[in-house]
C-alpha cells in the first residue's frame, strides 16, 4: 500500500508543479485543472484506503496525521484561492482592501478557534494522537468546529480534516498578505505617494527575470515570504521596467537548450573578472 500511495504522490507532486510552473496568472481558468488534479488523486487514494488494512496504530496515525493532509492541503488552499478571486470587487481601493482583510480575518479565525490543535501539531506532539489520528475514535470536541460533518468515517479520523486545513491556510494567508501588498503598492504608484526612480533597466527583460526567479526560488526576500509577483512589481519600480508576463518569460528560460541562466552566468563571469582585476591577475 505505501508504494502505491507513494507513486500516486509522486505522480500529483509532478503533475501539480507542472500547472503552477505554467501559471500566468490567470487563477480563474488556471486554476480548476490544479484542482480536478488533486481531486482525482484524493479519489484514487481513497479507494485504496478503503480496501485496506493498516498493520498497526503506528501506520494509520502516520497516515492520517501527515501522508493525507500534505497530499490534500493545496486542494483546499486552490478551492479556497478560486473561490476568492470569484467574488473579489473588481475596482476600488478601499472595496478590495475591505474584501482582502476580510479573507484575513476568516483564516485568523481559523486558528484563533483551532489555537489548541494548532499548537498540538506544530510542535509534533504525540500523546493525543490516538484520539485524532485513527479511525472510529471517540470524538474530542476542541472547539465547535469539529467539521464532523464533512467526514467519512472510513476515509477520516477526528482531525485529519483539521490538520489539511491548517496547512492549507498556512498558503492562503501568505497569498493574502501579497494580494494586499500588491494593491497597496498599486495604491501608492497610482497616486504618486511613492518615490519615483529615474534609474532604467538596461539589459535584457529575460536577464531581470533570472535574477527575480533566482531571488525567489533562494527564499532570500523574507525568507521566501513574498509572492512572485509582489518581487517582480518591485524590480519593476525600483528600475522603470516592463516586467510583462514574467511566467511567460520564465517558461522561455526554461526551454533554452544548453545553459538556461544566461544572465546570472554573465553576472558572475563580471564580477569574477572584476576581483581578479583587483588582484592584479
Amino acid at each position: 500500500m505505501n508504494l502505491q500511495i507513494e507513486a500516486i504522490a509522486k505522480e500529483l507532486k509532478d503533475s501539480v508543479l507542472l500547472k503552477e510552473s505554467e501559471f500566468s496568472g490567470d487563477i480563474i481558468n488556471e486554476i480548476p485543472p490544479i484542482i480536478s488534479i488533486l481531486k482525482d488523486g484524493f479519489i484514487r487514494i481513497k479507494a485504496l484506503i478503503l480496501n485496506y488494512k493498516f498493520e498497526n496504530e503506528l501506520e494509520e496515525i502516520t497516515f492520517f496525521k501527515e501522508t493525507k493532509p500534505k497530499l490534500f492541503y493545496k486542494l483546499i488552499y486552490y478551492r479556497k484561492m478560486h473561490s476568492i478571486e470569484q467574488h473579489r470587487p473588481v475596482c476600488g481601493y478601499d472595496t478590495t482592501k475591505e474584501f482582502l482583510e476580510n479573507q484575513q480575518e476568516a483564516v485568523n479565525s481559523f486558528y484563533r478557534k483551532n489555537n489548541e490543535f494548532v499548537q498540538y501539531y506544530r510542535s509534533g506532539n504525540t500523546v493525543f494522537d490516538k484520539y485524532y489520528f485513527l479511525k472510529n475514535s471517540p470524538e474530542i470536541e476542541l472547539n465547535e468546529d469539529s467539521f464532523s460533518f464533512e467526514r467519512d468515517p472510513n476515509f477520516s479520523t477526528n482531525c485529519d480534516f483539521k490538520a489539511t486545513e491548517l496547512l492549507a491556510n498556512d498558503m492562503l494567508a501568505s497569498y493574502l498578505d501579497a494580494e494586499l501588498a500588491k494593491l497597496k503598492h498599486n495604491e501608492l504608484s497610482h497616486s504618486n505617494t511613492m518615490d519615483v526612480s529615474n534609474d532604467k533597466w538596461t539589459d535584457t527583460k529575460a536577464g531581470l527575470a533570472e535574477i527575480i526567479y533566482a531571488i525567489h526560488a533562494a527564499h532570500s526576500v523574507n525568507h521566501g515570504n513574498i509572492d512572485l509577483k509582489v518581487l517582480a512589481a518591485k524590480f519593476g519600480a525600483i528600475f522603470n521596467a516592463d516586467i510583462g508576463d514574467i511566467y511567460h518569460t520564465f517558461l522561455e528560460i526554461r526551454s533554452r537548450k544548453g545553459v538556461r541562466t544566461v544572465f546570472l552566468n554573465r553576472l558572475s563571469d563580471a564580477l569574477n573578472k572584476r576581483m581578479d582585476e583587483a588582484d592584479g591577475k
